[in-house]
Formats: structure tokens, sequence, C-alpha cells
């Protein structure tokens, strides 16, 4: 009986599959937690999508952009992008409306206290304590099960960048969605830039989220993807296991165990294909 958190897959079934065989994965006693981005890019989406809907009763979602992005082409066709092979494809599915009504109800954040993790697919606003996260993200999961095509006309967008508890309506909605799917790198006032992806050496002027100074410290260790070019990195009780299949890198799952050191990396706990 094991659970294990696993990698931005964004449409890499033949490695999602590669990676199940090489974890022994037992969908009677096991569970998956997918740290975002199932979809885009890899060739394979709806193959992904499928297989984890398939397996929803041992599978855990957190939302990245690309999913979300899939959804808001979904709800408001008019910003679908011909150019989009993959999503054409999941569109002209049989069963498309039965995934999406699933991937809108997958969380932004995921807290598993028995192993004293916290999932989300970009990381958590440095400001923000855990409390404050998880009221954050269960306020826009309610709003994207209500799939409204309001929401996911006007989600997109790089402002408001700073965080203030006075943000109203969709400012603070698209916030607390940036947040939680883009971001990367802050500014040294805090404010979030979304056009630096990456490596840290190339942006030395801007900070990572995870190592922002007055960042409030969360007790659970943070599980993240959607960065690539940072790789796997365990960093100030944050782990990092994007390791960029996609772009030629692995797909990497890591085994969650009780014991597991908040700054340091198991290797017999990360399993790569």
């Amino acid at each position: 009986m094991a659970t294990y958190v696993i990698g931005d897959v964004q449409g890499c079934y033949d490695a999602l599959k590669k990676l199940l065989k090489k974890i022994t994965f037992n969908d009677k006693k096991d569970t998956l937690i997918f740290c975002g981005d199932l979809v885009n890019r890899g060739g394979q989406s709806l193959a992904v999508l499928r297989w984890v809907y398939k397996n929803r009763k041992v599978c855990k979602v957190v939302l990245g952009n690309h999913d979300l992005s899939l959804l808001a082409q979904y709800y408001f066709p008019k910003i679908r992008k011909k150019s989009n092979l993959e999503f054409k494809a999941i569109f002209e599915y049989k069963n498309v409306k039965k995934l999406m009504e699933w991937l809108k109800d997958q969380n932004l954040f995921i807290h598993n206290k028995q192993y004293n993790k916290v999932i989300v697919h970009a990381g958590i606003h440095p400001l923000w304590n855990l409390k404050r996260a998880k009221k954050e993200a269960l306020r826009v999961e309610k709003k994207l099960k209500k799939k409204s095509p309001k929401l996911f006309s006007k989600m997109y967008g790089i402002k408001p960048n700073h965080w203030s508890n006075d943000l109203r309506g969709m400012d603070r909605t698209r916030f607390v969605i940036n947040s939680f799917t883009r971001m990367r790198f802050l500014y040294k006032n805090g404010g979030m830039n979304f056009k630096a992806k990456g490596e840290r050496k190339t942006f030395s002027k801007l900070i990572p989220w995870f190592a922002y100074k007055k960042r409030v410290n969360i007790k659970p260790q943070i599980i993240f993807g959607h960065w690539s070019a940072l790789g796997l990195n365990s960093e100030n009780n944050t782990l990092c296991i994007d390791t960029g299949k996609v772009w030629g890198g692995q797909l990497t799952a890591y085994k969650l165990g009780k014991k597991s050191p908040a700054n340091k990396i198991k290797v017999k706990n990360i399993i790569q294909v």
C-alpha cells in the first residue's frame, strides 16, 4: 500500500505507463496524486485523461495551468486554438463531456495529513499560511464547479500580481489561480513575475517563491511541479518534481513516507523514467 506523487505528465502517456510499471502500481491498494498539467504538448493528452479518469477512485489531481486552459477552451469555445491538435482530439472525443465534468471538479490544493504534505501545481503564495491557502483554494474550486464561461473568459491576465486581502471578484480569483498554477518568480517587492520561466541563475534579480524572505512558514512539506527548468529540487521545506519529460527530461514519481525529511531527497523514494 503506497502513495506516489507524480510530476507534470503533459500528455506523455507512454512515459506514464512505463512509470506505473516501474513502481509496480497496484490499483487495488496504491494511490496516485498528480501534480497538475496532465495535458498538452506530449501528443497523448486524451489517453492520459482517459486513464486517470478510468482509475479516478485511486487517483487525485491538482489542476495545472494547462488543465485550466483545456477547461477554459471547452466551456468557452470562442478562445479555442485551431493549432492545438491535442485539445482538438479531446473536444472531438465522444465522452468529452464526462471527462471535462470530472476534470473541473479536481482540486487546486491537496493536504495529505497522513504524510504531512501539501500538493499544488506551481506553489503557495509566500504570504499565505496553510489556513489561508486552503480557504482561497476552496473558494475558487467552488467557482470552477459552476463551469461559468465568465470565469474562464476572464481568468487570464497578470494583474493583480500583489496579494491583498482587499482583493475582490475576478481580481481575487485570478490572483489565486495564478498563485496556484503559474507562479515561479517574485520581484523583490513581492509581486509575481510571469514572464521568467527558465533557470534561477538566468534571473538573478528575481526570487523563487519558496525563497522569498518574508515567506510564511507552512509546516507540511509543499510538493509542486510546473517548473521544469528548476527540475528535482528540495529547498525550504518544498520539493519540485517537474523534471521536464515533455522537453526530453524524465517523468518523476515521489513515494511518500511518514519520515521523509523536509529538505532532503531520499533517492529510494524517487522513481523516474
